[in-house]
């Protein structure tokens, strides 16, 4: 009787525990939706030689999270269409025209 009540209260904690974590990652989730932009932005800049910045106009720095996206751009002049992170200040760019 002992050993059936102990189990069941180890069942117990085991699945709440679990709920918590899962419903800590869901929060996790959109945190990290929210943070960047809900809408692609175009955004004008120059290519770094490596493709992992852009550097706009206005001098502001971006790190870019998917620099294969920008082969054959480096050290030019192109406008991007983007998602916008601004709590890491990177983008990840959707297409690329050059000018």
């Amino acid at each position: 009787m002992k050993t059936s009540i102990v189990g069941a209260f180890a069942v117990v904690l085991l699945i709440s525990g679990a709920a918590f974590t899962q419903e800590k990652s869901s929060a996790a989730q959109t945190n990290n939706a929210t943070a960047a932009s809900a809408k692609p932005l175009t955004v004008a800049g120059q290519v770094s030689n490596d493709r992992k910045t852009l550097v706009t106009d206005i001098d502001s720095e971006w790190s870019v999270s998917n620099p294969e996206a920008l082969q054959g751009h480096e050290g030019r002049r192109v406008t991007v269409k983007c998602y916008v992170d601004t709590e890491r200040n990177r983008i990840r760019i959707i297409s690329v025209k050059q000018g």
